[in-house]
């Protein structure tokens, strides 16, 4: 991911159009009409091969290598075979970045045989220069009157980015916006990608002052890990509404290759776009719709509705579409239900949804909200409006606008019709309250709020300490390499049962016999009824994908109570196997004692691991009798507690768990912390392509695995969410006072030890911190430092235990924010005022030191306070350079870690304060 020269792209001061002719078909003809059409203030050049004195009014060179200066953005409209050639000149040119508007270039093959558009990637990054495209529709500034498309239209000024994938929807996208009155900072599509790639959009969008929300249309995801970690980082500032083409498999554009135990592709981007904080909608319409309550309203202080119309009819619609998306009517104070009793008839219902009737004036639409605005229990409220004869629609919209003024309410409208209702859904816009066509939109759209603000939470949570991240699993991992040295691609029903055991997860208590005669002596000895399971190389897989007949395939038999039930069934299950796998090996029988296990509720957990987006936390039903590919639910490791009840909540076996379980909340608690566990098994364990625990039911004791299967591949991917990076604990011993401190990683769960460490601290050392006076941290400030994207902020924290015994507390803290072209890291490091001398701030300077000199950071730069000697000294120490920052009074720190490689990086750190 990289940001860079992406100024040079969103606001060029020149530009070069390629290719650009007066022929009325001439793609580069028509966006030089544009930009020419939407004012663009640049200067503005034309290269065409032609011999031309200018184009549309604009001087045009033949080559080049004629240009007498180098554009800030080239816009190249040229055939397909020849843009490879362009970019190379245009880069050797100093030209910065580029927009390759040329189409077909991934149908179209080179002299190698490859697609031309990798031509155009390898040319951009000999020379490094940036392109946007091939296959673009190209880009909008509107504030800017930058209109560099060949779109019908041009966008209007406004605060939303737009990147999308597709010019033929980006098209429809600027209509339909322009209709509805949203205007765009910035508008573009990605084309095929080649350099310029949704995540160094995103990052550059995160940081952009002008941007206050992001819309996205996405067809496919090429690097799921930068996404993931630029997207997470930017929908914690602004909202990030996407749409994502192609859910189902006909209608992928790129044939994704499905991982075991899934039908479809598309669970997968619900999944990372949930956990990136992405609110993810069903169409283009939705997106507009959930940009109206997401940048109109505030956030949501409940989750409930309160619901008025002037009639009972377009209530019943907003209740009954409430109903369908999970969400829940408000329910009123009896001091709302009275007040609104003496305005209305007495054959009201005296509850919500609020029927004003059909004569309802907008003295009444005023009264009935401020009546609302002092309940307690009320927070948002729809209000809608039938056109009738009695009333005027806009003199009640005025109503609406000045009864909502003041307010804590989150007010959001719908006036029903078209023709007459116009001024007043203007009135609405002007106001800033958002207004529908229909109740089912408008209710809609609340519930897009809501969900947003649930997927939001999720990235604050702060989680419970469950898994033990430091436990020794060597023995484990030997076992696995150990099958894979010897060729074997699974763990054995034996093998798989021990790994999760280590693990914690309790199992049935198992036999394993190579034959009918040892089935006989172990009941012999049990003498009381047992389950028979065959044990064959195909059943040692997980979610095998079986065929129609393989799937009336039975390999239990359950309470055999006899030598002769017992014969009777090992040689049932003899013919079962040969008749449904003959070629899977056999391996014998394993035994397990019957009523081990309270039945009814069975689940499958495990992991898959995709292609492309690499492990993923599995969880559903389980059972014969059951579709359980339509109850699979999946998640992103690594989880923890907060997320893995939140994937348990997803599954319909989660219902009956809540409402058949004899003890519900220790039994969601045990599946939670089953799949925590396998979330922590497959980071540890990277090798294991596969494992499914089918079933996963529950005793007296909590979860039990019955049945365990495991697969292993040699070079499995990585989770696209960079795990906690064990490797880099260390322990150090303090010189003065021999005391023994661990540095490590932040976790999420460090949060309320994080949080007691800062509200310790004296005023004096928050100062320096944070240079400010604060006496309180929220949960949500806390959780905001403790829960980190690894891949591009670090948090070393010193941990030891309580001089009292009583857990551990968090002595000091380093952290570090590095850009996307890691460049520069930002430091700010803090110590326990008890803990000044003990040489603990030098140890955590030092271990983020070479941690981001590891990484390739270039440099370390921060800044400190004039008066806050301390820090200077340290900073002395370790060999910073120091300079006084005038402007902004404080003192610049600055150390080089690495030496820049390339002419790009020396430019843009030359030109910073530093």
């Amino acid at each position: 991911m990289s940001t860079r020269y992406l100024e040079s792209l969103f606001n060029p001061d020149s530009i070069v159009v390629v290719g650009a002719s007066e022929r009325a078909d001439s793609l580069g003809g028509m966006v030089l009409r544009n930009l020419m059409g939407g004012g663009y203030p640049g200067k503005l050049l034309v290269v065409n091969q032609n011999d031309y004195d200018n184009v549309h009014g604009v001087p045009c060179v033949r080559k080049v290598s004629k240009m007498d200066f180098s554009p800030d953005l080239a816009i190249v409209c040229t055939p397909p075979d020849t843009v490879a050639k362009t970019i190379k000149r245009l880069g050797e040119a100093g030209v910065r970045t580029a927009i390759v508007m040329t189409g077909g270039m991934s149908r179209t093959h080179s002299k190698t045989g490859q697609p031309l558009m990798y031509s155009v990637r390898e040319a951009a990054r000999e020379t490094g220069i940036r392109v946007l495209g091939p296959n673009t529709i190209g880009l909008m500034v509107p504030a800017r009157s930058l209109n560099a498309t060949y779109a019908h239209m041009g966008a209007i000024p406004g605060r939303v980015a737009f990147v999308g994938q597709s010019g033929t929807i980006a098209s429809s996208v600027i209509d339909w916006a322009f209709a509805r009155g949203v205007g765009f900072s910035y508008f573009l599509t990605l084309g095929d990608g080649m350099d310029i790639d949704h995540d160094d959009l995103i990052d550059y969008l995160a940081q952009d002052t002008q941007t206050r929300a992001i819309l996205l249309h996405i067809e496919n995801i090429p690097n799921p890990r930068r996404f993931m970690s630029a997207v997470r980082v930017a929908s914690r500032t602004k909202p990030v509404i996407a749409v994502k083409s192609g859910r189902v498999p006909e209608s992928e554009w790129f044939p994704h290759e499905l991982p075991d135990g899934l039908t479809r592709s598309d669970p997968i981007y619900d999944a990372m776009l949930q956990r990136a904080g992405v609110l993810r909608v069903d169409g283009l319409g939705q997106m507009f719709d959930a940009l109206e309550t997401l940048t109109r309203m505030r956030p949501l202080r409940r989750e409930t509705l309160a619901i008025m119309a002037n009639g009972v009819g377009p209530g019943v619609l907003a209740v009954d579409r409430l109903a369908d998306l999970g969400g829940e009517l408000a329910e009123l104070s009896e001091q709302s239900i009275d007040a609104l009793a003496e305005l209305l008839p007495p054959y009201w219902t005296r509850r919500n949804p609020i029927d004003l009737n059909y004569d309802a004036s907008p003295e009444l639409y005023g009264k009935a909200i401020r009546i609302l605005a002092k309940d307690p229990e009320v927070a948002n409220v729809l209000v809608m409006y039938a056109p009738s004869l009695t009333e005027d629609s806009l003199q009640i919209a005025d109503a609406v606008v000045q009864a909502s003024k003041g307010t804590r309410l989150n007010v959001f409208t719908c006036w029903l019709g078209q023709s007459t209702v116009m001024d007043s859904r203007e009135e609405f816009y002007r106001a800033g309250l958002p207004s529908f066509f229909n109740p089912e939109k408008a209710v809609m759209a609340f519930m897009q709020h809501v969900k947003h603000q649930r997927v939001q939470r999720l990235l604050t949570e702060t989680p419970e300490s469950f898994t033990d991240h430091f436990a020794d699993r060597s023995h484990t991992r030997r076992v696995v390499m150990k099958a894979l040295r010897n060729g074997r691609k699974h763990l054995s029903n034996r093998e798989a049962r021990d790994l999760i055991e280590d693990y914690g997860i309790s199992t049935i208590e198992t036999m394993y016999c190579d034959d009918m005669e040892e089935v006989l002596e172990v009941f012999a000895v049990e003498r009381r009824p047992v389950d028979i399971t065959i044990i064959h190389e195909q059943g040692c897989h997980p979610f095998l994908d079986l065929s129609p007949t393989q799937r009336r395939y039975k390999g239990t038999i359950q309470k055999l109570n006899s030598e002769a039930a017992i014969m009777d069934g090992c040689r049932y299950l003899m013919e079962e196997y040969q008749s449904h796998f003959p070629e899977s090996g056999f391996l014998g029988f394993a035994v397990q004692r019957s009523y081990q296990h309270v039945g009814g509720i069975e689940f499958s957990v495990g992991i898959t691991r995709d292609p492309v987006f690499g492990p993923l936390v599995v969880c559903g039903a389980a059972g014969a009798q059951i579709n359980v590919m339509t109850d699979r639910q999946i998640a992103l490791p690594p989880l923890n507690m907060v997320l893995a009840r939140e994937l348990l909540r997803r599954t319909y076996m989660y219902k009956l768990l809540k409402e058949h379980s004899l003890k519900p909340e220790e039994d969601i608690r045990a599946v939670s912390e089953t799949l925590v566990t396998l979330s922590q098994i497959v980071i540890d364990i990277p090798e294991i392509q596969g494992l499914e625990i089918s079933p996963l039911l529950f005793n007296e004791q909590g979860a039990v695995a019955v049945n365990i299967a495991i697969n292993l591949a040699e070079k499995p991917g990585k989770p696209i969410i960079q795990p906690y990076p064990r490797e880099l604990e260390e322990w150090i011993v303090l010189p003065k006072s021999g005391r023994r401190v661990i540095i490590r990683p932040v976790l999420a769960e460090d949060e309320p030890a994080h949080r007691a460490f800062h509200e310790l601290q004296s005023p004096e050392s928050i100062r320096y911190r944070f240079f400010q006076y604060r006496k309180h941290f929220s949960r949500e400030d806390v959780a905001q430092m403790v829960q980190i994207d690894y891949d591009r902020e670090m948090v070393f924290i010193a941990n030891a235990p309580r001089e009292d015994g009583e857990g551990e507390e968090t002595l000091g803290t380093v952290r570090t924010w590095t850009d996307a072209d890691n460049l520069q890291c930002e430091f700010a490091v803090m110590v326990h005022d008890r803990m000044k001398g003990e040489g603990l701030g030098v140890a955590l300077m030092q271990k983020m030191i070479d941690y981001c000199r590891s990484r390739g950071t270039v440099e370390m730069v921060g800044d400190v306070l004039p008066d806050n000697r301390p820090m200077l000294q340290l900073a002395e120490h370790l060999g910073f350079e120091i300079k006084y920052n005038p402007e902004e009074e404080v003192m610049d720190l600055r150390l080089v870690l690495n030496e820049p490689e390339k002419d790009w990086q020396r430019e843009r750190l030359g030109k910073s304060v530093h």
